[in-house]
């Protein structure tokens, strides 16, 4: 058995960043019902993360454009379940880090299913809304943090992480995890 950990922010940091530019999908809705469901910042993402739930459930979490406390502890306790009937011992840290044990014989990808199919994504989109309120740039907000941290000197541009320069190393740093996590208060004297 191995101890793995998975954080849903910093997962869902990685994945928006790469979403920056383009606009995510969203099926069309041919009786105009769909359109302008949601407003905000975060609007979008709301949208396609209606669009891709799997459950009255998860759509009826995201309704009213929020996803209260009681919500994301409920898909918690959703996804803990699921894993708990493959024989995996799960919990969720209060910073949202699934951390698990995986025996021998359980596959990756049925794991990755109990999260898909319990709500993993009104997780994801929560975490994003709470580390990035505003719905600010991605790229810029790890930008500014890895520099105001130190990771990377002023001449580190925003296309060199979005491209990929030195993300290895970086990456091994508590900093990047640290920006990764909270971009817009790591490394400031009150975060």
């Amino acid at each position: 058995m191995r101890a793995v950990l998975l954080t849903v922010g910093a997962l869902c940091a990685v994945l928006l960043a790469g979403c920056s530019s383009a606009a995510p999908s969203v099926p069309e809705d041919s009786t105009g019902a769909g359109e302008g469901r949601f407003t905000g910042p975060w609007a979008e993402l709301f949208e396609q993360t209606y669009a891709e739930s799997t459950s009255d459930d998860e759509r009826s979490a995201l309704e009213d454009g929020e996803i209260s406390a009681e919500e994301y502890a409920y898909f918690q306790g959703r996804i803990v379940q699921c894993l708990a009937t493959l024989n995996v011992e799960a919990e969720f840290a209060s910073d949202g880090a699934l951390t698990y044990s995986k025996p021998q014989g359980v596959s990756q990808d049925a794991i990755q299913a109990c999260n898909a199919d319990h709500g993993i994504r009104v997780l994801a989109l929560r975490d994003a809304i709470e580390r990035n309120p505003t719905h600010l740039d991605e790229s810029q907000i790890m930008l500014d943090c890895l520099k105001r941290t130190g990771v990377v000197g002023p001449g580190y541009s925003r296309s060199d992480l979005e491209n990929g320069v030195d993300i290895a190393e970086l990456g091994t740093t508590p900093e990047f995890s640290g920006c990764a996590a909270d971009p817009l208060n790591y490394g400031t004297t009150g975060g």
